[in-house]
Parts: C-alpha cells; structure tokens; sequence
C-alpha cells in the first residue's frame, strides 16, 4: 500500500508539473502554428541581410545592428471574409502578450494600437515584441530577437534599417506595410 501511494504521489506531482509548464502559450509556437494560415504572411529574416541606409553610421549603431540575431514578422491582413478569425487571432496574440514575463515598453491605443514589450534585462535585452493593429486592415506581429540588446539603440535604429534593394523578404514585410495604410 505504501508503495501505491507513494507512486500514485510522485504521478500527481508530475501530472502538475506538465499542467503547470503548458498554462501559458508560446509566441514561438503561435508564430509556428501561423505560419500554414493563408491569412497570414509569415517572414524569418536573418540579421545578416539587414543594411542601414548610409555609409556614415555611429558605431553605436552597428553595436546595435550587431546584436539583433534575427526578425520574425507575422502578419494579418483583414478583410470581409476573415472578420472572425482576425478577432479570434487578436485575442489569441493579446492572451500571450498578457504573460508577464514580457515587460511593456511602450502601449498606445486607439483604433489603431500598437505594443512593445521585451524580454531580458532593461538594458541587455534578449527579444523585442512589436505589435500592432489597425480596426480596418489587420495586425502585424514583430519578433527582433538578439543578444544584450539596447533599447535606446535600438530605437535609434529603426528608422535606418534599408527596406530598399534585392532583399525580397523585406520587400514583402514594405508591401504588407503599405497595404495596411
């Protein structure tokens, strides 16, 4: 009987351990499970084809372009047919956001809203999370993942990045933009 009880014990303890580690959805896997919707456009870019836009850059901004490892986007494009699956996707990305191990940086509201939050230390940050929606067009969903990443270089950086060129995945992140307005 002891042995039943204590095998029945350590089944409840594991059974608990998995309840509690699956209570929270990952972004990573709602990026994976997205990526087969036809609603969505789905783009891995690897840091190494992203350019800044002129040749006299600060080395604070190279510092910072360095320590981006890669950018997931994911994005949904509304329209008459996809009214209940975006609100369905909306919620589902609001839920994982609520997870507090993001930390908010910044949140406007609106019709259109947008969100950063991050993951890491306020000044060694591992993964920036943008998102934003519009009422009318859908939502785009940012992953900038790295190493040690500075915020405030980061943010110095944004507007540098050159969406110009050959690079076809930042061609499709511009159109997608574009459509949006």
């Amino acid at each position: 009987m002891k042995r039943f009880i204590k095998y029945f014990g350590i089944l409840v303890i594991m059974a608990m351990f998995t309840i509690s580690c699956n209570q929270h959805p990952s972004l990573q896997k709602y990026y994976v499970d997205s990526q087969e919707n036809t609603d969505f456009i789905a783009l891995d870019i690897p840091a190494s084809i992203l350019k800044l836009k002129q040749e006299d850059v600060s080395k604070e901004e190279i510092e910072a372009l360095n320590s981006i490892k890669k950018v997931n986007f994911l994005g949904f494009q509304l329209n008459e047919n996809n009214l209940i699956e975006y609100n369905e996707e909306k919620l589902k990305v609001k839920e994982i956001l609520k997870n507090p191990k993001y930390q908010e940086l910044i949140s406007v509201g609106g019709k259109q809203s947008l969100s950063v939050k991050y993951l890491g230390e306020d000044n060694a940050i591992d993964e920036v999370i943008i998102y934003g929606s519009d009422k009318e067009m859908g939502f785009a969903l940012v992953r900038i993942l790295g190493d040690k990443m500075d915020p405030s270089k980061m943010m110095n950086l944004i507007g540098k990045i050159n969406m110009e060129g050959d690079n076809n995945s930042l061609k499709q992140i511009e159109t997608f933009m574009k459509n949006m307005k």
